[in-house]
């Protein structure tokens, strides 16, 4: 009926616009003349575009001169219609021309549909014939732009296809679990204007997320682009999200700029599994051996693999990986010691359909060994109070009321793990005692859950429970060394503490020693108990050479809380440091063998803090004592002289040793003396020797003589000097006092009468010299010495091989000399 209507409609309204358009067609002038449109001043061109909702149409009328005088009147009509002839404006204006002029006409087309409009004019009345240039009707076609539109395509356009990891399409028609995603997404530009920009994805699976973006691309007005994604995570079974957004040209309209949905994953294909245990029930004995076959089927299209798990009587016996291929059967052994109870086995680890048969359950009842209380219906225990560490034990009483004999034991779980005590053997109703030791490792209050446990027997209902146990901070201890000293009398002395923190008794192993460079040497090792607070001790570790002393603490049968399990002190170094040395010189400097001579040792402290008393030893080469003295502490800093007097030893040279002995250490040195072998010092021994001493007086004033008259005959005669002193060898009384007087060549000491004036000859060396008298003339010494440089007087020059010091001995002699610098005795033939 609607359909109907609508047909007459349209008849009518084709009627009517036909009716109109030959109403209104022009009718020319009878006389020729009349008013036309030039063609050539209508501002607007077929199919010309614009941006406005409207359009301002001119043009111009114009009117033929024929000479007459007369006016041309009409209308004009105007037009709009959109493409399928809807009239969309239809209005007209008048207009009234002299011959011979022209009218400019403008009409506003407002409202224009986007689009196309087809706009008509046409003129009425006194209208002018047509000719090139002059018309009276036009039509044009304007097309308003429709603005930027672009969009993505809607949800139900944008395809997903399953690919794989080569972003290759699999041909399946959805997605499942572990596929790669490609995503075809329509770009649709609705308006007549180019778009250019690039295309955002965002993908998330639940666990990884990727982002992508597209290559710029320009859109033409009114076209549609696929743009294609290859995503490079997975998508996993449930939902993924899809974000999609444009990335360019912004137009009015953004809500279609973004599109965010989420997608959904099918299953991946899973194995269909079904499993069953066959064993051969014939003849069941408890206690006894029973093979046992797990047989399991997939009927699935893919594989599986997997763990195979057995549980009897709530213990595993059997766990292994088992992989089943697709389509097949796999069949495990182990074996079972029979007793009542329940045997389940299940498959694990990778998904499996839904339909699958992965558990399979068998029950045992065989006549066995039934364990019961026999007494307290909760385990016991005897320690206590615990530490956190410490071990508890429990025992229960049981009983066996089965019709054989089996094997029971007490289990406990707590939080830290599970314990099983040892296995107790009962035959028919026979009772025995359970036990089980467990560590504590919880403070606070700790649980455990007990029961009984038989590997062939049955345990009777309800004999299980729990157990709390108070339990207490992990005890503690600290050690400490302090006081440690070290004293001339006793050495190393240390006070050593361990501090226990509050609790019981414990039992440890006390270590004490001391060490350097991280070698120790333990000197003490007990095993002791003690009790919460302080306990320690001094301990003496005598005279040790040792950077520190140290103490070493291990628990027994417990375990403290993260203490430092060794300590350590530095041992004072303070210590008085001794040393000894010979002086060089006896006395008298040469003694004679069997008299009485001394010789001196110097003892010095060169530490920090006062020595030990000693005693010191005088020795000769065969270790014969010659003397000995004790010696008092010496303070820091500090030396003492020790004098031995003694009869002198045989020998050229007399070796002497020296020992000093100090609380337990012990010094020792060495020295070389020389003997005197011809007594100098004696009265009745020493002999002037007059005869070399007038023999050397006339021989040098000959040679002074000679020098003089040589001198005057090659020089001018000088003023006579005055008379050369000379010295009178007159007899004089010598005394009986002598004195010491020491050779100028080998210090020698020589003992001479105090009021002696001459030449007096050395005994080691044999040199000359002249004492008490200083008046020679300085002209004739050193004329004399110029006369004795150029004669050869007997003597050879030698170094002194510690420091060089040149010496003048005779030729001849082949003894010891002394040096007079470093005081250093040495053979002449090594000089």
């Amino acid at each position: 009926m609607a359909g109907d209507c609508n047909r007459n409609y349209v008849t009518f309204f084709a009627i009517f616009v036909t009716f109109l358009f030959l109403f209104n067609a022009p009718i020319a002038s009878a006389s020729g003349g009349g008013v036309t449109i030039e063609s050539e001043s209508i501002n607007l061109v077929d199919f010309q575009t614009t941006d406005e909702s409207y359009f301002e149409l001119e043009f111009n009328l114009s009117s033929t001169d024929e000479g007459l005088g007369v006016n041309y009147v009409g209308q004009v009509y105007f037009e709009a219609s959109a493409i399928d002839g809807t009239v969309l404006i239809n209005s007209s204006i008048s207009y009234d021309l002299v011959e011979g002029v022209q009218q400019e006409i403008s009409y506003n087309f407002t409202s224009l549909n986007y689009g196309y409009t087809i706009i008509s004019v046409g003129l009425t009345g006194d209208v002018g014939i047509e000719s090139q240039n002059d018309i009276s009707n036009f039509q044009r076609t304007i097309h308003r732009l429709n603005p930027l539109n672009i969009s993505i395509a809607p949800e139900s356009s944008i395809i997903l296809e399953s690919i794989d990891s080569n972003s290759v399409l699999t041909g399946n028609y959805s997605l499942s679990d572990g596929d790669f995603v490609q995503l075809q997404i329509p770009i649709i530009n609705s308006g007549d204007y180019l778009w250019t920009g690039s295309v955002n994805l965002s993908l998330d699976n639940g666990i990884t997320s990727e982002q992508q973006s597209s290559a710029v691309f320009d859109l033409n007005g009114m076209s549609t682009k696929i743009v294609y994604f290859n995503s490079t995570v997975q998508v996993f079974e449930g939902f993924f999200s899809i974000s999609i957004s444009l990335n360019g040209t912004i137009d009015d309209y953004i809500t279609d700029n973004f599109q965010n949905f989420t997608a959904s994953v099918n299953p991946p294909p899973l194995p269909i599994l079904e499993t069953s245990i066959v064993y051969d029930g014939q003849n069941l004995v408890s206690g006894e051996n029973l093979e046992i076959t797990v047989q399991t089927y997939n009927n699935g299209t893919v594989d599986f693999s997997g763990e195979k798990t057995c549980l009897f009587d709530q213990e595993i016996v059997y766990n292994s990986a088992i992989i089943v291929q697709s389509s097949s059967n796999t069949n495990v052994d182990f074996t079972i010691i029979l007793k009542p109870g329940e045997l389940v086995c299940y498959l694990s680890g990778q998904r499996i359909d839904p339909s699958s048969i992965n558990t399979s359950t068998e029950t045992f009842t065989v006549e066995s060994a039934l364990f019961e209380y026999a007494g307290s219906f909760t385990p016991s225990t005897t320690d206590g109070p615990w530490h956190v560490g410490d071990e508890s034990t429990f025992s229960l009483l049981v009983r066996n009321t089965g019709t054989k004999q089996g094997n029971v034991s007490l289990k406990m779980e707590s939080s830290a793990g599970n314990y099983q005590g040892s296995m107790v053997s009962l035959g028919p109703d026979e009772a025995g005692e359970v036990t089980i030791t467990v560590p504590i490792l919880v403070s606070g209050t700790e649980q455990f859950n007990w029961s009984l446990y038989s590997t062939d027997g049955e345990i009777a209902d309800d004999i299980s429970g729990e157990i709390l146990l108070p339990v207490s901070e992990r005890q503690s201890f600290e050690l400490s060394l302090y006081d440690v000293s070290w004293t001339i009398d006793d050495g190393v002395t240390a006070n050593w503490l361990v501090n226990l923190s509050s609790g019981i008794d414990r039992e440890i192993n006390v270590k004490l020693g001391y060490g350097s460079n991280l070698d120790d040497t333990i000197v003490y090792d007990v095993d002791m108990t003690i009790s919460a607070g302080s306990s320690g001790d001094t301990f003496n570790f005598g005279f040790v050479d040792a950077e520190y002393v140290i103490i070493r603490v291990q628990e027994i049968n417990w375990t403290s809380e993260s203490s430092f399990s060794s300590f350590t002190k530095s041992i004072p170094q303070d210590r008085p440091q001794y040393t000894i040395s010979f002086n060089s010189q006896s006395n008298p400097n040469r003694p004679v063998a069997g008299e009485t001579a001394s010789v001196t040792v110097l003892l010095e402290n060169q530490g920090s803090i006062t020595g030990e008393s000693g005693t010191i030893i005088l020795y000769d080469r065969d270790g014969f004592k010659l003397a000995e003295s004790s010696t008092t502490p010496i303070a820091a800093g500090s030396s003492k002289t020790i004098s031995f007097s003694f009869a002198w030893p045989e020998g050229d040279e007399v070796r002497l040793n020296c020992k000093w002995d100090y609380g337990g250490d012990t010094l020792q040195i060495d020295n070389i003396f020389l003997s005197s072998i011809v007594t100098e010092e004696s009265s009745d021994s020493f002999t002037i020797p007059w005869s070399g001493i007038l023999g050397g007086l006339a021989v040098s004033s000959l040679i002074i003589l000679m020098i003089r008259i040589r001198e005057n005959s090659n020089r001018q005669p000088k003023k006579p000097k005055s008379e050369v002193k000379t010295r009178k060898n007159e007899s004089v009384q010598l005394s009986d006092v002598k004195i010491e007087i020491s050779c100028p060549v080998c210090s020698r000491q020589l003992r001479v009468p105090e009021n002696y004036q001459g030449s007096v000859r050395c005994p080691d060396c044999s040199h000359s010299f002249e004492v008490g008298s200083e008046d020679i003339d300085e002209e004739e010494v050193q004329e004399e010495e110029e006369l004795i440089e150029d004669i050869n007087d007997g003597k050879v020059e030698i170094s002194c091989p510690e420091c060089s010091q040149s010496l003048r001995i005779p030729e001849s002699y082949d003894g010891s000399v002394r040096c007079p610098s470093c005081k250093m005795i040495f053979k002449s033939k090594d000089g």
